[in-house]
């Protein structure tokens, strides 16, 4: 079924990405804005006049919740975090017993990293798993490395850099992404990628990071992406290493190998009759070998200019489709934790107003997710315990027989 919501594309360094792509798996998140699902629900004509009005103010109750959700969120990230903010520019005061005063953003004397880490990591994921992420295993970064669609770098991860890595995903789509080839004449094609949608990741160093990003070990870093193939997940972490691939290295040192073999044959020749070389004969063996040297240093530079290449394509990559770092992260994780749980309590709130009897948690997850289905043609897994806890909270619904949840009565 075609969805309620429009077509548009957009086309970016990332590729082609349509409004209402198709996708590979089932969802945690509902890919819909709060506002819209209202409307679209409102059209659907299955609530009478006065259910519609109950639909309507029931969100003044709801809103107030989310907004204290939303509040606790901002002042936790903040507490938690602040310490842990490479971006940060704040200063400690200087302690007056420098000899006794504990450092605050180094690991402690029993190997222990700093105390915020573990309590900033755990508020993440929890605001990750309410925004609809999924985490990825370790596993399935692994199985990117060295690997690369034919948009991204194949590169070289060293996982034991990291003390701490997370990274979650969200949105397992289609993207359509273009090539040109040969054997169509370099017309451009078109050709379907697994894409995820947005990607977070997480991660504190072992040691500083002493390439061109200079990270601090003692900082979190947090970084948001989008649009990111599936095989170019590797490319999203710091301390990697270009890998060149055998087509270019082939391109290397084929040329190169090919006059240096010339060049040295001649060489070998000019040395079986070194003992009657003139001088003009010296002179042209002098020439071979300042050819053969140069051979050489034109493979070094090709190597290098390929490499150049390599990184220049990976910066292009991550300039476009990097979202957000840091802080930044954290307020978006917050707001779309908001946002998803809005959209949560919507769903469940009309399914429980549209429906005739009480409805238990699982006719209720089953009905809420054809809905969806209905809206957008997304398969989702709805998360149905979390809008009936922020519903009860509210006062809106009320348990029956055991397992059955309806409308609470005015003035009950």
């Amino acid at each position: 079924m075609g969805s309620s919501f429009g077509d548009i594309s957009e086309l970016s360094a990332s590729g082609l990405i349509s409004d209402n792509p198709d996708h590979w798996s089932v969802e945690l998140y509902l890919p819909v804005e709060p506002t819209r699902l209202r409307e679209y629900l409102i059209r659907r004509n299955e609530l009478s006049e006065s259910q519609q009005h109950a639909f309507t103010e029931a969100f003044g109750q709801v809103e107030s919740i989310l907004n204290r959700n939303t509040a606790a969120y901002h002042t936790e990230f903040s507490k938690w975090y602040s310490a842990l903010d490479p971006d940060s520019d704040h200063r400690d005061p200087l302690q007056e017993d420098s000899d006794t005063a504990a450092p605050q953003d180094e690991a402690t004397e029993d190997g222990t990293t700093h105390p915020h880490i573990a309590p900033t990591l755990q508020l993440c994921e929890r605001m990750l798993v309410e925004a609809g992420y999924r985490r990825l295993d370790q596993s399935d970064i692994e199985a990117c490395v060295g690997v690369a669609s034919q948009w991204g770098v194949p590169l070289h991860v060293d996982f034991t850099l990291f003390d701490q890595l997370v990274v979650y995903s969200r949105g397992d789509i289609v993207g359509t992404r273009f090539r040109r080839r040969l054997r169509t004449l370099y017309q451009r094609e078109p050709v379907e990628v697994p894409v995820y949608q947005r990607m977070v990741v997480l991660f504190k160093l072992h040691n500083d990071d002493v390439s061109e990003e200079q990270l601090s070990s003692r900082c979190l870093h947090l970084r948001m992406f989008k649009n990111i193939p599936k095989l170019d997940v590797d490319m999203l972490l710091p301390g990697t290493q270009v890998r060149i691939s055998k087509v270019d290295r082939v391109k290397i040192i084929v040329p190169s190998l090919g006059g240096l073999l010339m060049s040295l044959r001649k060489l070998a020749h000019f040395i079986f009759l070194f003992a009657a070389i003139t001088l003009y004969s010296s002179m042209m063996l002098a020439g071979l070998i300042f050819a053969s040297i140069g051979y050489i240093v034109r493979s070094v530079v090709s190597y290098f200019q390929t490499r150049n290449r390599y990184l220049l394509n990976l910066a292009k990559n991550l300039y476009y489709q990097k979202l957000d770092t840091n802080a930044g992260v954290g307020y978006r994780l917050i707001q779309q934790a908001r946002q998803q749980s809005e959209a949560e309590v919507t769903l469940a709130l009309y399914g429980i107003l549209s429906s005739d009897t009480p409805l238990s948690s699982r006719k209720l997850r089953r009905h809420c997710e054809r809905m969806i289905r209905e809206a957008v043609n997304v398969e989702v897994d709805f998360q149905v315990e979390r809008s009936l806890k922020i519903l009860s909270q509210a006062g809106l619904i009320e348990q029956v027989d055991g397992e059955q949840w309806r409308m609470k009565e005015r003035g009950c």
